[in-house]
């Protein structure tokens, strides 16, 4: 996994966020994150919130993020989401992958990410953004649904990832992460 150095900064969460927000986008800024980290931008402030919060409380594992966040106060959560939901939608890559969309089109009807997600992809009050998300952010998200390795408060998400094989996983994920501009 390739992360950038100040993502394994360690420990920093006693400063607070104020004096973190430099390595949050270090390692979540698109066109510098490592593909594997979620971009940012376009993150409801409820949802950046809860997700805060179940890093620091353990709830939602992490490599990083739970030590980060793990001595955040509630003042700090709180600023930290909000600033998230100040960021922009994530950009269409420069180099899309080319996919078979009318399929992942079908799936995604089919799984229903159009409903919880948007028909646009850009999720909302505390359902998290797909569109232009990194690919593979977003196949190990759906395959650690798929294994009960994430649950947290969306178990929603379990069943429906548990219909997929490995392969649509890559092929929604894909599709996800190459959307066009829809004119936003």
């Amino acid at each position: 996994m390739m992360i950038g150095l100040a993502c394994l900064a360690g420990p920093v969460a006693a400063q607070g966020f104020d004096d973190t927000k430099d390595q949050c986008v270090a390692c979540h800024a698109a066109g510098d994150a490592a593909p594997e980290t979620p971009l940012l931008g376009g993150i409801d402030e409820k949802y950046a919130l809860l997700q805060l919060v179940a890093f620091r409380e353990g709830d939602r594992p992490g490599d990083v993020m739970p030590s980060i966040v793990g001595e955040f106060s509630n003042d700090d959560l709180r600023a930290a989401a909000a600033w998230v939901a100040s960021l922009d939608p994530s950009p269409v890559p420069e180099d899309p992958t080319e996919v078979d969309a009318k399929a992942a089109e079908a799936l995604a009807t089919e799984h229903r990410c159009n409903i919880c997600h948007n028909a646009d992809y850009r999720g909302g009050d505390q359902i998290p953004p797909l569109r232009n998300q990194h690919a593979a952010y977003l196949e190990a998200s759906l395959l650690d649904y798929k294994a009960e390795r994430r649950v947290g408060d969306r178990a929603a998400m379990v069943e429906v990832a548990q219909a997929l094989s490995d392969a649509n996983i890559t092929l929604l994920a894909t599709f996800l992460a190459n959307l066009p501009d829809d004119g936003d």
